[in-house]
């Protein structure tokens, strides 16, 4: 039973320990500090448990509790974030094609930014900026994209 308890404590000091580095990271300092601080109460409570218990199991408790009180909670907070934007940076390999693909995109409600350049050539071509708001999007643009076209996908931030 005692053994159970330093599993348990240890797992909750682990889960916000790893919830306080993801607060930190969002700069939320003052809820992250709050984190740290019942962080290591937990964990303290735990070490005096532990001193009290079977040295081995309880060894093999905490190590178990670590592991999954880093990894669930970094599991949780991915699946609950909101979805990111994605721009493609396209080059058309033809201003024609640029623009019949550009009007493909404004069909579907995507929106994008076009602007005229010169490939290596100097040959007078089409830049596409697409504006996915999810992935739904994002995959439909690299459904739909030309195989003659070059492209970028960057992830900027998250929508907020």
């Amino acid at each position: 039973m005692e053994i159970l308890i330093v599993f348990l404590l240890k797992l909750l000091g682990n889960t916000l320990c790893t919830m306080k580095n993801i607060c930190l990271t969002r700069e939320k300092f003052f809820f992250s500090s709050l984190l740290a601080a019942l962080s290591t109460t937990v964990y303290m409570i735990a070490v005096v448990r532990m001193a009290k218990s079977d040295g081995i199991l309880s060894i093999v408790a905490i190590c178990t509790a670590t592991f999954i009180g880093t990894l669930i909670p970094r599991l949780v907070v991915k699946k609950s974030e909101k979805e990111k934007l994605y721009i493609f940076d396209i080059t058309a390999d033809n201003i024609n094609n640029g623009k019949e693909f550009a009007d493909i995109l404004r069909s579907v409600n995507i929106p994008t930014k076009t602007s005229v350049v010169y490939d290596t050539m100097m040959i007078k071509t089409l830049s596409i900026k697409a504006y996915c708001a999810n992935k739904k999007e994002s995959k439909m643009v690299n459904k739909v994209i030309y195989p003659d076209f070059k492209y970028n996908v960057y992830v900027p931030m998250s929508l907020d």
